[in-house]
C-alpha cells in the first residue's frame, strides 16, 4: 500500500479543547486549527491528549465556534456557505458580541470578520445615541462638549 493510501485510513488526529465551565469538545485538529490561537499551541509542542483548556471561553461560546469552523472545513459552494454564514449570525445581540469576542481572542480570522460585519450592519443606520445604547455605553460628553463635537464634526451625525 503506498503512503498517501495509509494516510486516508488513518482516523483524523483528535484534540479536546476544554472551555471555562468545564465543557470538553473534541474536535478533528484540521478544526481546531482554524484558530490561530489553538493551532499555534498544537504547532508549539501542546499536548493534543491533554487537551487546549481555553479558560476565556465559555462552553456554549466554543459549542458555536466549533460548529462554524467544522462547517467551514466540510466546506461547500460559495452561494451555500454564505447563504449558512448569514444564518450563523443571526442572534442575539449578546450572543453575538461574546462570539466576536471569542473569535477574536482565538484568532478565528474569518470568524471575528464575519461577526464584525454582522454588528457593523446592524448599527450603520442607527443614530449615535442608538449606538450608545446597543454597545452599553454611557455618554460622558457633558451639554457643551457634545454641542461642540457635534459642530466640529457634523458630517458623522447626519
Amino acid at each position: 500500500m503506498s503512503p498517501e493510501a495509509s494516510k486516508k485510513l488513518e482516523p483524523p488526529k483528535m484534540v479536546v479543547l476544554r472551555a471555562y465551565g468545564g465543557a470538553e469538545f473534541e474536535v478533528d485538529v484540521v478544526v481546531a486549527s482554524q484558530s490561530g490561537t489553538i493551532k499555534n499551541m498544537i504547532d508549539d509542542g501542546w499536548s493534543v491528549e491533554s487537551g487546549v483548556p481555553l479558560p476565556n471561553v465559555e462552553g456554549p461560546v466554543l459549542a458555536k465556534m466549533v460548529e462554524y469552523w467544522k462547517r467551514h472545513v466540510e466546506g461547500g459552494g460559495e452561494e451555500e456557505l454564505k447563504e449558512w454564514d448569514k444564518g450563523f449570525v443571526e442572534r442575539e445581540k449578546q450572543d453575538l458580541l461574546v462570539i466576536t469576542m471569542a473569535a477574536h481572542y482565538l484568532d478565528s480570522q474569518p470568524l471575528f470578520e464575519l461577526c464584525c460585519q454582522a454588528v457593523a450592519d446592524t448599527i450603520k443606520d442607527m443614530a449615535v445615541e442608538d449606538v450608545r445604547e446597543y454597545f452599553g455605553i454611557e455618554n460622558d460628553f457633558t451639554p457643551e462638549e457634545e454641542r461642540k463635537m457635534r459642530v466640529a464634526h457634523s458630517w458623522a451625525f447626519q
